[in-house]
């Protein structure tokens, strides 16, 4: 993926739809983890269920991100594979703490810019490469630093962005969940689990979009200055 300017929300969606419709059916595999997450949760005791749906969050939004770089769906999920040490401590930073605050409704701004600030992490460190980063914490050291760097080239969008992601993906997925738990009599975990192989592929994308825009801005930004 190139993109070459700042985007607007409209335009930032035009162009998920466009990486998701080109490849849909590869995109579905990005789904796939969140769905089985959800249907987790069902299973395990309560307090796991952050855990498990934080695992889910991480891994989908880093294959996300190469898929997005041109990666075939397979190649994307050996990508994360290998960088799972640092994939596993972003977790513990950026998705628990995410999950843990969107799951209470008077802290959604807080869910929304923890993720515009921190959330970057995640493709940096599956598409960026410090060569003096020789170690995986010195990799997630140059993870959290390029967030963070990215992130203040505009921090208002980023979380702007979020927010209107995030709930466009909550309220399409209780409307998407509701009509195909009445289609064919799909039972409700059924219908969850299949909204979200749908849902989660075009939300990841659209994170990953963000952060292609994001360092198009950063290298808008640098022209200005020079």
């Amino acid at each position: 993926m190139r993109i070459e300017r700042p985007l607007g929300l409209s335009e930032l969606l035009a162009e998920t739809v466009r990486v998701y419709g080109e490849r849909f059916v590869s995109a579905l595999g990005l789904g796939l983890p969140v769905a089985g997450a959800f249907v987790a949760t069902l299973y395990v005791h309560a307090a796991l269920d952050v855990v498990v749906v934080s695992l889910a969050f991480t891994a989908t939004y880093a294959a996300a991100a190469r898929f997005a770089a041109g990666d075939s769906i397979g190649e994307a999920w050996a990508q994360t594979l290998a960088r799972l040490p640092t994939l596993l401590v972003l977790t513990v930073i950026v998705a628990v703490p995410f999950a843990l605050a969107l799951g209470q409704l008077y802290l959604f701004l807080v869910a929304a810019a923890w993720l515009g600030a921190m959330g970057f992490s995640i493709p940096v460190a599956m598409l960026e490469r410090d060569p003096e980063a020789t170690t995986w914490y010195s990799r997630l050291e140059s993870s959290l630093y390029g967030s963070v760097r990215l992130a203040r080239v505009e921090l208002l969008h980023a979380i702007g962005v979020v927010c209107a992601l995030v709930i466009a993906y909550i309220v399409l997925g209780i409307v998407l969940a509701a009509a195909l738990a009445g289609f064919a009599d799909n039972e409700e975990t059924v219908a969850v689990a299949l909204s979200q192989v749908v849902l989660a592929p075009f939300f990841f994308l659209a994170l990953s979009v963000l952060y292609f825009e994001q360092k198009a801005r950063a290298l808008s930004s640098r022209g200005e200055r020079a």
